[in-house]
């Protein structure tokens, strides 16, 4: 986790604490469904190498601003821009923005009837048209990396949720992004099944890769964030470095959050 303790708990919510350049940039967004306004006027912006936790209640609009980025969700106004990619209706520029982002949801969306190498090597083979011994190599590699090699031959049916979503992971590093998104991956978990994914997403801040994950897991936030983004209502509250936000928020609506959960 970078160091950022300069930081206020009101930052703009379009300073980053990475180790390198903006990765990620999001000016004026807006998004709609009918008439109801789901993201109203989202400024933000991640840095290489930046973990960046969002929290709020439901229906504030995390989700929905984590699947704009990588468009499973069009937005309605204002600009999104990946790895220096302007989203827009242009099919190949989408194409180019999700080779460099992975995505994990809250189900785990593994193909039932492949093995969990075959579930791992199927978008390198044939989208980055890798030949099977090496996409096969590869995919062990990610096994190990999350803990489960052993599970290389097993079926999605055969394993724990736990273990499923580490594969959904090693899934989405199997592709080699640039940035990685989580949907609250841990929510559609047993208990006992959380620590061992929270795990696997700590050891990848530590390795560096930049990171947004939509979370109700608090300690992890408080842990591994560079910065907590706060949002209700389609919008970003407050933002700050973990040590201030969890201690000395500044905005009511934070407050209040807070106060009904920790």
């Amino acid at each position: 986790m970078t160091e950022s303790t300069n930081a206020v708990v009101n930052a703009d919510a379009t300073e980053t604490f990475g180790t390198g350049a903006t990765i990620i940039r999001l000016h004026a967004v807006d998004k709609y469904f009918g008439d109801f306004q789901a993201l109203t006027n989202i400024h933000m912006s991640v840095g290489e190498k930046e973990v960046v936790v969002v929290i709020g209640p439901s229906g504030s609009g995390k989700s929905t601003l984590i699947r704009c980025i990588n468009r499973l969700e069009r937005h309605d106004r204002g600009s999104i821009v990946v790895d220096g990619i302007e989203l827009s209706d242009d099919i190949r520029a989408i194409q180019d923005i999700r080779r460099e982002t992975g995505m994990v949801f809250q189900s785990f969306n593994l193909f039932p009837h492949l093995s969990v190498i075959d579930n791992i090597t199927l978008a390198p083979r044939n989208v980055r048209n890798l030949p099977k011994a090496k996409a096969e190599a590869d995919a062990m590699e990610l096994l190990d990396r999350v803990q489960i090699p052993e599970q290389a031959r097993k079926y999605p049916g055969q394993l724990s949720g736990g273990q499923q979503q580490r594969v959904a992971i090693a899934r989405a590093l199997a592709m080699k992004p640039k940035v990685m998104l989580f949907d609250e991956p841990t929510s559609a978990l047993d208990p006992e099944m959380i620590k061992e994914v929270l795990d696997t997403m700590k050891d990848l801040a530590a390795e560096g890769m930049t990171m947004i994950c939509v979370t109700h897991e608090m300690g992890f936030a408080r842990e591994v964030a560079d910065r907590v983004v706060f949002m209700s209502d389609g919008e970003i509250v407050e933002v700050g470095p973990p040590e201030h936000f969890f201690t000395n928020p500044t905005e009511d609506r934070t407050k209040l959050f807070l106060s009904q959960i920790l």
